[in-house]
């Protein structure tokens, strides 16, 4: 009877213990989710600390465009090798309470002097100096956002934490700092950039830990601050500004810069897998090129086997299929393209295709894809990405094209020029693949030229923004862009894996997959699978391959908002709780 009386006991002893010990777990588990903060909104930017001035402007009572404004200011003079005021940009921005998306073109346009053949088949006229210069749409479209959607915050109050940047100096970073060295002949070349850029005690370009202070371009942004958004189109720096560009050798007019008008367009609008819909930028940008690859690839991988030869195989083709249509379009203003624009976004036409490619089998011949001109290569460009507490959302992708635009900046401004001329096809510049160029993308007054952006804003069924993403990087934009949206959405990998993760690419021209150098290690089975179907490739550094910035608001729980910004170049993340 003792015997069994113990046994009892423990049982008993044994019973209260795992109860216990449940009891706990069910504690924490309250505990940790009624004091974990709630996530109300997020900046995730390209530039040091341009995240943190985009949230100040939420505590002002900002919203989502007027944090946007206030970031864009500041990532020009953080990240001024890829954009700024003497650029360009494309924006979608989404409002909650309405369910209204709108996208803003603010992309640079073709000088009222150009011409068709204006650069004689020499390409360097395009890359640098004034002749490269296109009107510049930067300042304009911040204007155009903050009369739509703006008031809550004085706009002077956006510009001045920028201003305040210019005079106790940008922090240089090792990315920075990587670019500066690598450009120190091109920034020693122009007297403007060289006053910012090379340090006076070393003749040499500034370091990691040091400050770049950007004095000139403090007093230009004071006068935008008390002018507004038309200082630079139409105000007291016009003349000045563009006396500057045509001393270089360039070709705008103080009536280009007075007649420049950005332009707010519908954006492409699809439905996705999981009952959610893609907003994105349309033409001149390329949503429309992501929306025809995911429209392609939806319901044909199997999202189960994402490491697959197959799954690489039918996404590699895609690609190849999307830059294909992509030598038909160019600027819709000018164009008579609304038979491409509504195939590309046609899902029946995305099923035909799917009929058209083949798991052991590829080609080489571009016109099997539908090209039969060259695409030309866009270039640096950076990217910001804004969920706000209401639930709105902004996706901005800002460029100067090459790496410090135009090569030089203006005088009496200090604002770097783009050298967006280059991104239109040129009747007399063939390419080195001898492809002829895209007639849809000729030079033409008051142009714009075509575009590998894409900001994007993805919503689910009930309105709630699930991701808000684009990137910098050039052709690649693109399909990095379709590569986040299928990894984090479509394969449940989490946002921050999703972005860093190794990356693949295909643009048609040239004839090959670029992979980046983790699948020597770490997916060579892949690379050599595609090899066997028949695929030509290069294994490349990491650093050509797109940077992406996003944030994701999984099913639409606060708790669940994350920021990531793309291990191939620097960032900055703020949320606001």
């Amino acid at each position: 009877m003792k015997f069994r009386s113990n046994k009892v006991l423990r049982k008993l002893g044994a019973a209260v213990l795992i109860l216990a010990i449940i009891l706990l777990i069910i504690g924490l588990v309250i505990y940790f989710t009624q004091t974990q903060p709630t996530i109300k909104g997020s900046v995730v930017t390209n530039g040091y600390g341009c995240s943190d001035i985009g949230m100040s402007i939420f505590a002002k009572g900002g919203n989502a465009a007027e944090a946007a404004i206030a970031t864009l200011f500041c990532e020009g003079v953080s990240m001024p090798q890829s954009m700024g005021l003497g650029g360009g940009f494309l924006l979608t921005i989404y409002t909650k309470r309405t369910g209204e998306v709108w996208s803003l073109d603010a992309r640079e346009v073709a000088p009222g002097a150009a011409t068709e053949d204006m650069f004689k088949g020499n390409s360097s006229l395009s890359q640098r100096g004034g002749t490269s210069v296109g009107v510049p749409g930067e300042l304009l479209g911040y204007w155009y956002l903050y009369e739509k959607f703006g008031g809550n915050v004085p706009w002077k109050d956006l510009v001045q934490p920028t201003i305040d940047l210019c005079k106790n100096g940008v922090y240089v970073t090792k990315f920075l700092a990587g670019i500066y060295k690598s450009r120190k002949t091109l920034l020693y070349a122009d007297p403007v950039l060289r006053d910012i850029y090379i340090d006076p005690e070393t003749n040499d370009t500034y370091v990691e830990g040091q400050y770049v202070k950007r004095l000139r371009l403090a007093k230009t942004l004071e006068t935008i601050a008390s002018e507004g958004g038309y200082a630079l189109h139409n105000g007291t720096m016009t003349e000045g500004f563009v006396k500057d560009i045509q001393d270089h050798d360039g070709i705008i007019t103080v009536e280009d810069m007075n007649s420049y008008r950005p332009d707010w367009q519908e954006p492409i609008q699809a439905s996705l897998l999981n009952n959610q819909t893609l907003y994105t930028a349309p033409l001149p940008g390329s949503g429309i090129i992501l929306t025809f690859i995911l429209n392609i690839l939806s319901n044909f991988i199997d999202v189960t086997e994402s490491m697959s030869v197959t799954t690489h195989q039918r996404i590699v083709e895609s690609f190849k299929f999307g830059y294909g249509k992509r030598t038909l379009l160019g600027d819709a203003r000018f164009l008579d393209i609304d038979d491409v624009v509504a195939e590309l976004t046609s899902k029946e036409h995305a099923e035909q295709i799917r009929e058209s490619i083949f798991d052991f089998q590829t080609f080489q011949d571009p016109a099997y894809y539908g090209a039969n001109t060259t695409n030309v290569e866009d270039h640096g460009t950076a990217h910001i990405s804004i969920l706000a507490p209401n639930g709105d959302a902004v996706s901005v992708t800002s460029t100067i094209n090459f790496l410090f635009g135009a090569g030089f900046a203006s005088d009496s401004t200090g604002i770097i020029l783009n050298d967006e001329m280059d991104d239109f096809a040129s009747p007399n510049i063939t390419s080195g693949f001898n492809i002829p160029p895209s007639p849809a993308n000729y030079i033409a007054p008051g142009k714009r030229p075509l575009s590998s952006m894409c900001p994007s804003i993805i919503v689910d069924q009930y309105g709630d923004v699930q991701l808000v993403t684009g990137a910098a990087g050039g052709t690649k934009i693109t399909t990095t862009i379709a590569l986040i949206i299928i990894k984090h959405l479509w394969y449940g990998t989490d946002l921050k894996t999703a972005v860093d993760e190794k990356r693949f690419h295909h643009q048609l021209f040239p004839m090959s997959i670029s992979f980046e150098g983790l699948y020597k290690t770490e997916g060579i089975d892949i690379v050599e699978g595609l090899s066997v179907i028949g695929h030509r490739y290069n294994i490349t550094d990491d650093d050509g391959f797109a940077a992406v910035t996003s944030i994701s608001r999984k099913n639409g729980n606060a708790n669940q908002v994350t920021g990531a910004y793309d291990r191939r170049r620097t960032g900055s993340i703020s949320y606001l709780y």
